[in-house]
């Protein structure tokens, strides 16, 4: 898993750093921004909160696990998370139908193209690890994370790679609002 991770980051900072090099290249030469292209959509302070929150009650799942709560605690707990999954992604397809409305379209700048491309590489990642997600809470309400260490394998390898989408989006975000906000 940590394999698997080390080379996300890699795509990841792959990504980040070729954005840093086009807007400062762009910026540098005056042809950046568009004229009354709007900045970062505001909703996503909300997808913000909604993936950090369901790191969150991922950690939760696999707190209660480990203390041997029963199945439908550690089983409510994912579904949380997986409400809050879903919630980040609905939110950025707002964001994104945001920035269509108002004439920022994927082809429409080299600008808009790489806010597209940063967030939709995020949120393949998201979509990706989504079918993984629902099965470990369809596994948590089956009681399969209960008892040994060993047991909850999937749980914290699910949790791992949450985690790092977390974190990833944490810093994606900070980088558009840098990027995008002059």
């Amino acid at each position: 898993m940590w394999l698997f991770i080390v080379s996300l980051a890699m795509v990841f900072a792959t990504v980040a750093i070729a954005y840093v090099v086009v807007r400062l290249q762009l910026v540098s030469e005056g042809d950046w921004r568009p004229p009354d292209s709007p900045g970062v959509p505001r909703i996503l302070i909300l997808s913000t909160i909604l993936l950090v929150g369901s790191s969150g009650t991922l950690w939760l799942a696999s707190r209660a696990a480990s203390r041997s709560a029963a199945p439908a605690a550690v089983g409510r707990w994912m579904l949380l998370t997986v409400m809050l999954v879903a919630g980040f992604l609905a939110s950025q397809i707002a964001a994104w139908d945001q920035l269509v409305e108002a004439n920022l379209s994927f082809n429409s700048s080299l600008y808009a193209w790489l806010f597209y491309i940063l967030t939709g590489i995020h949120a393949l990642h998201v979509l990706g690890g989504l079918g993984p997600l629902v099965l470990t809470t369809c596994h948590a309400f089956k009681g399969r994370y209960q008892g040994s260490p060993d047991r909850r394998r999937g749980l914290v390898y699910c949790g791992m790679y949450w985690h790092f989408l977390d974190v990833a989006w944490v810093l994606l975000y900070a980088l558009l609002l840098w990027g995008m906000g002059g």
